[in-house]
């Protein structure tokens, strides 16, 4: 529309006054700059493309979603140069519509739905196209935490189920085993004290059957964390202390490194704790025999983190993605549960769980937790199974 009321004007140049001439050039530089406050208010990326993929036109969102200058440069920045990943030179050379979604990682980590719209084959438009960039991160996001969290309440459905299960039998024994003691007065002394000792053994493992039961229950059910300030540095060996007869039994070594001047950190000490204790207890599993453990707290960029490393076997590339999945394990043996439960911890804290690892260098896993407390929006897991 530009062009042919350019080429009007122009047609009529003769005709009229340089007056009207500067009057209409001014209306569209006024038309311009409407069009580019509009452009630049859109939280969407738009750029305008020409067929060897060099970027002409990006409003502001462009230039932040794509990493690009926020001066225009037009023809030295690239599509591919910018964005790796889709065959940019096919698409633009095909002339049609395309959309598909990518991933960037730079200046930060987004998921980008990509729109490339042909403009058209004639005039100043031909060879040109328009690729919007849309920002689904939040929403895919979400999304992932629903389909979690749907896995985390038919877990503890299951969980609830089996604990009530097994929860009956081990009733019926201890109740049963106390009818033995009574009736042990009738047998000799030194059969009584056989027995005896049996009896004990027996409900000292019905009592550590039940502990286990109670406290998988208290870790995997959901609930709000009750935050106080805490030291992260008593955390931390309130946590491991369980741990340390079997690492001496091991003979595995563990290196503590304590940031000093950390503070307080806003978390549930008792959550806090149970996802430390399964990052270290993982950590043993990978170290094994004689291995070496170490650990450091420190803050970074206003978050506390909490970091275990081990010298084990590592963790191939394509398994990554899946830790955290309920009963996938690259141990043999595992259930794949407790990282589960460390994410979810992290989470309603307002953290994350960073985990990087090298096969046959060893893994480094990071539980980080904001200094500052932060809203976060739990979804609410509800069952019906024992209030549990």
């Amino acid at each position: 529309m530009k062009s042919s009321f350019l080429g009007k004007l122009l047609e009529r140049a003769g005709r009229v006054g340089p007056e009207e001439i500067h009057s209409q050039f001014l209306r569209l530089a006024e038309d311009k700059g409407f069009l580019e406050t509009i452009f630049n208010t859109l939280q969407e990326g738009v750029t305008v493309v020409d067929s060897e993929g060099r970027l002409t036109y990006w409003n502001r969102a462009a230039a932040r979603l794509l990493s690009l200058p926020a001066k225009m440069e037009a023809g030295v920045w690239t599509l591919t140069r910018s964005l790796r990943g889709p065959d940019w030179k096919n698409l633009l050379q095909e002339n049609r519509s395309s959309s598909g979604m990518i991933d960037v990682h730079y200046p930060e980590s987004r998921i980008l739905n990509y729109y490339l719209v042909p403009l058209g084959d004639e005039g100043r438009f031909e060879g040109k196209h328009v690729a919007i960039f849309h920002d689904v991160t939040r929403e895919r996001t979400e999304t992932k935490n629903a389909l979690e969290a749907g896995r985390v309440e038919a877990l503890t459905l299951l969980a609830a189920g089996v604990a009530h299960e097994i929860g009956n039998p081990l009733n019926s024994l201890h109740l049963h085993l106390q009818i033995m003691e009574k009736d042990l007065r009738s047998l000799p002394a030194d059969a009584v004290e056989r027995v005896r000792d049996s009896i004990r053994i027996c409900q000292q493992e019905i009592r550590r059957l039940d502990g286990l039961i109670t406290q998988f229950l208290r870790a995997i059910r959901p609930h709000v964390p009750q935050k106080n300030p805490e030291d992260p540095n008593r955390i931390l060996e309130e946590a491991i202390l369980p741990l340390q007869v079997e690492l001496a039994d091991r003979g595995i070594l563990l290196e503590k490194k304590i940031e000093p001047g950390l503070g307080w950190v806003p978390v549930d000490r008792e959550q806090i704790k149970q996802a430390i204790y399964n990052i270290v207890r993982n950590a043993m599993q990978a170290a094994g025999e004689h291995g070496l453990i170490g650990i450091s707290v420190f803050k970074e960029e206003g978050v506390l983190v909490w970091e275990c490393r081990d010298q084990g076997e590592g963790i191939l590339a394509e398994d990554l993605p899946h830790l955290g999945a309920p009963f996938f394990t690259t141990r043999s043996g595992g259930t794949g549960l407790g990282l589960m439960i460390v994410q979810r911890i992290a989470r309603e804290h307002g953290g994350s769980i960073k985990i990087e690892s090298h096969p046959g260098k060893g893994t480094v896993v990071q539980l980080r937790i904001p200094m500052q407390d932060r809203p976060v929006h739990l979804l609410e897991i509800k069952t019906s199974v024992g209030g549990d």
